[in-house]
């Protein structure tokens, strides 16, 4: 894993604006910051102003586990292909999956409801549900390793199991086998018909796009973490309008 900004980080996004390419961005912790509560999450307007420039120029999806109705309503009508639930929501081959998806989820959600007696009184712990997948927050718990664990030993009494990722004090809970992030990242490079992509994230949910084995796909993790596939890696947040201020810099100069 290597810090982007850096010489060699540079020349290879200057690479990708030289070919057919889509830049693709995570929502939550990347392109809004992370914060209490998923509804007041909001992308500052400057990003909105360079990721809205970026987008009359190429190709551009933003690909959340945030459902798409909610996501629509973040992203202000930007133009560019907007695919929510890690993947379910978005893209037209879905219908089969997101079926099965919503009745897999009102079933965890009514069993876990059934079983939320010791976590009543922690109002910090709450079900975001996002129809197609559950979101299972804690970030606001009085106790948060307790509520963590307490929460882990009810979601291993679901059946079927579904399968687990974890973001930042949140455990989402989607359909085994149900498409991901990297299956829509790619899906959205043949539909568009673009040979390479860039993709940016900031956790666990982002995994699934940073391990695809193709090297016409550069992928940048918000935070250093040493376990994570992802090629390379921004500090923090923060960084995320130099870096896409240099995006568009390099793709303007390119369509001179």
């Amino acid at each position: 894993m290597k810090y982007l900004f850096t010489s060699t980080g540079v020349q290879v996004l200057e690479s990708l604006s030289f070919t057919k390419t889509l830049y693709a961005f995570d929502f939550d912790g990347t392109l809004s910051p992370i914060v209490g509560s998923p509804d007041a999450a909001a992308m500052p307007t400057k990003t909105m102003e360079l990721i809205r420039e970026l987008a009359k120029l190429t190709p551009v999806a933003i690909i959340s586990g945030r459902s798409l109705k909610d996501l629509k309503d973040k992203v202000n009508e930007i133009p560019c292909q907007l695919i929510g639930n890690h993947g379910l929501e978005g893209l037209s081959t879905r219908t089969k999956s997101i079926l099965q998806a919503g009745k897999l989820c009102t079933l965890w959600k009514f069993n876990l409801e059934e079983n939320w007696n010791d976590l009543k009184s922690d109002s910090g712990v709450f079900i975001e549900d996002k129809t197609y997948s559950l979101a299972i927050h804690y970030r606001g718990s009085r106790n948060k390793k307790k509520a963590r664990a307490s929460l882990f030993k009810k979601i291993a009494m679901l059946d079927p199991s579904p399968r687990i990722i974890l973001g930042k004090s949140v455990i989402n809970l989607v359909p085994t086998g149900a498409p991901h992030k990297g299956a829509a990242l790619l899906e959205t490079m043949k539909k568009l018909n673009l040979k390479c992509a860039f993709y940016i994230g900031d956790d666990d949910t982002d995994e699934d796009v940073f391990s695809i084995p193709d090297g016409k796909i550069i992928s940048v993790r918000v935070g250093q973490k040493n376990s994570s596939q992802a090629q390379f890696y921004i500090r923090r947040q923060s960084e995320i309008n130099a870096l896409t201020k240099l995006l568009v810099e390099q793709v303007r100069l390119c369509k001179k």
